[in-house]
């Protein structure tokens, strides 16, 4: 059987996991926990039911990560430049290992995804890349820390596609240039709702309410059209009314 190479670039407290191209490894219900070091991906790497944790980056570079039913956590960047399979699995994204910032590079679909930061993070997601959210997404930052989410080319937008029936927590965000219209809306209410900030170059994120027309600053005359506009609508519903009645 072939198993992965794990270069250690300081036993005491971090490791780099690397599974080379040809080789496997298959965690089960084992938990790997790198203490801020990365994890590679050239081969095969079936995470099952186990737990992956303390880690920086997360690179799949030609090979195949397995999600199964397991989670996935780092502080660093997550790159897809081979084959993800979410499975049931949840890859989450926190605070630590000094990351202020963690990109997601690549087009990637996750059965469950987290970002959650109390320092206010930015997640920077690739621009022009699609995210696929399966089961549930959960955005979460802190009050008067809110997580920021951006596309890595401003201006230009990174997508979000979450699915029918799929659950959303999101809380103290501020988000610019996405496009979620792919999918369900995110955030279906005004941002204060969530204590968030609606950004720049947005589709399909929260509901903005019109402001009402204060009737009472209107000059007379364009009152006067107002209601005779009103009044002219109501009457050419009036016969339609009158035929559905009769009949």
């Amino acid at each position: 059987m072939a198993i992965a190479c794990a270069c250690f670039t300081s036993p005491a407290l971090s490791q780099t996991v690397t599974v080379a191209s040809g080789a496997s490894f298959v965690l089960g219900a084992g938990t790997l926990t790198t203490g801020c070091g990365d994890v590679n991906v050239a081969g095969q790497f079936q995470v099952g039911s186990g737990t992956v944790t303390g880690t920086n980056n997360v690179s799949i570079s030609g090979g195949t990560l397995d999600g199964g039913s397991g989670l996935v956590s780092l502080s660093g960047n997550w790159s897809n430049a081979g084959t993800f399979v979410p499975g049931s699995g949840t890859v989450r994204v926190v605070d630590g290992c000094g990351a202020t910032e963690s990109q997601i590079i690549g087009d990637n679909t996750f059965a469950a995804f987290s970002a959650n930061s109390g320092t206010g993070k930015q997640l920077t997601i690739a621009s022009s890349s699609t995210q696929t959210f399966n089961n549930a997404l959960s955005l979460t930052g802190a009050s008067g820390n809110r997580l920021l989410i951006r596309s890595s080319t401003p201006g230009s937008s990174a997508a979000f596609v979450l699915k029918p029936g799929a659950s959303q927590t999101i809380q103290s965000v501020d988000v610019s240039d996405n496009d979620a219209s792919g999918g369900e809306t995110i955030a279906p209410d005004v941002p204060s709702a969530f204590d968030s900030v609606r950004g720049s170059n947005l589709l399909n994120w929260f509901v903005e309410i019109a402001p009402p027309i204060p009737v009472d600053t209107l000059p007379l005359p364009a009152l006067v059209a107002l209601i005779a506009l009103v009044g002219l609508a109501l009457r050419r519903k009036l016969p339609s009314t009158r035929a559905a009645h009769n009949a």
